[in-house]
């Protein structure tokens, strides 16, 4: 067992902290750029939809370069093409610069999250332990990121990209100076083929069922999280402070509330009734006319989606017979599909139906989720792959 690293895992907590602030930063910037640059709401949601289809395409290939080269050389890359990216979209001038700009944005996250958790876990206590805290370093991320972006974004949409690019600056030099090089697995069968390796679990179908559900999942998260400061038309700050509130119940549900759940239930019960909030939350913007309770529903179904990520991921690696790189590399490109379509498509509904047919969507497609979710015993591994693990 590799040893317990304190100083080492919380620096990763900071860099995981920094990285997902640049996915919220845009949050409350999207009804300026849209005013400023003239773009139509589907265009300025493809700030959202390029970064995550990048980043979700780019998993895989991320993690088998980790598995090739290192995960510290691949993660401190990402950090520094994320340093790049976000400084060039500070000085884009169109909305199809920006799209660019933050695809290669994405392609930089891509190489820090497909590497991020597996270092965590290798210098953490245990598997639960490293979890929690990557999932905390998320929903802080999530909820600082809209307050940058507001706060900034009152003087200029451009002024919150440079700031993050000085933080992602910051993040690639404490990795590099204060991080090890975690010690690497012995490789196996299972990790000297990367590219089979992940072909072979995405053929799992335990796996996939739950990488499945939580695509579902993760398309109304981003429902709620890239469409909703259009919908609301509220000021940067206002938005800023809306997505901090979000943010903070996403982190406390993540960090607290799934770990207090799991002594009483299973990972399966807890993902279904979180789920099931989620999905009554977004009808509720759905149905509702009243601005505040919109509101209410919003920073609250934060506690659901941190309790659904946290046990979404423990669960995926425990029910996956893979090393934990293969397993993080197919998750996350499986379920952050769900994420890239659901922003340009709400923005496509919202033009074409009404402003709030987004969440109707959103509730259909966890409704579909919660009825897929399997809730058996873990199933046996086929023989043909227990081969390859083994």
């Amino acid at each position: 067992m590799e040893p317990y690293s304190k100083k080492s895992l919380y620096v990763m907590a900071a860099a995981t902290f920094l990285a997902f602030m640049g996915i919220g930063v845009v949050d409350p910037l999207l009804p300026i750029i849209a005013k400023q640059i003239g773009a139509r709401h589907w265009e300025v949601e493809m700030l959202f939809t390029a970064y995550i289809f990048t980043m979700a395409f780019m998993m895989l290939p991320a993690g088998i370069a980790a598995n090739r080269f290192g995960e510290k050389p691949v993660l401190t890359s990402g950090l520094f093409v994320v340093c790049l990216a976000s400084l060039f979209c500070a000085l884009a001038h169109s909305i199809v610069e920006l799209s660019w700009f933050r695809a290669a944005w994405g392609l930089g996250n891509a190489m820090f999250f497909a590497c991020a958790m597996t270092i965590m876990i290798r210098f953490s206590r245990s598997v639960t332990e490293a979890i929690g805290l990557f999932e905390a370093a998320v929903g802080l991320g999530m909820a600082v990121g809209p307050l940058l972006g507001g706060v900034l974004g009152e003087a200029s949409w451009r002024y919150p990209f440079a700031a993050t690019s000085l933080l992602a600056a910051l993040a690639c030099l404490c990795v590099w100076r204060f991080v090890k090089p975690p010690v690497q697995e012995k490789k196996s069968a299972a990790t000297s083929h990367g590219s089979k390796d992940l072909l072979v679990l995405l053929r799992y179908r335990p796996f996939l069922r739950v990488a499945l559900v939580s695509m579902l999942y993760y398309y109304a998260f981003f429902t709620v999280l890239a469409y909703s400061p259009l919908f609301l038309q509220l000021s940067a700050m206002e938005l800023g402070w809306v997505f901090f509130g979000w943010g903070m119940m996403l982190a406390a549900g993540s960090a607290k509330l799934s770990h207090m759940l799991e002594r009483k239930f299973s990972s399966v019960q807890i993902i279904s009734g979180a789920l099931l909030l989620f999905a009554l939350s977004v009808s509720g913007i759905y149905f509702s006319q009243d601005k505040a309770l919109q509101l209410a529903l919003i920073i609250a179904s934060g506690l659901f989606c941190g309790v659904s990520n946290s046990l979404f991921t423990t669960y995926t690696m425990e029910l996956s017979p893979y090393p934990r790189n293969i397993t993080s590399s197919a998750y996350n490109f499986v379920r952050w599909l769900g994420a890239g379509l659901a922003p340009v498509t709400a923005g496509i509904m919202a033009e074409n139906i009404t402003p709030a047919a987004p969440y109707l969507a959103a509730f259909l497609v966890l409704a579909i989720g919660i009825v897929s979710l399997d809730r058996s015993p873990k199933a046996v591994l086929p023989e043909w792959a227990e081969k390859i693990a083994n």
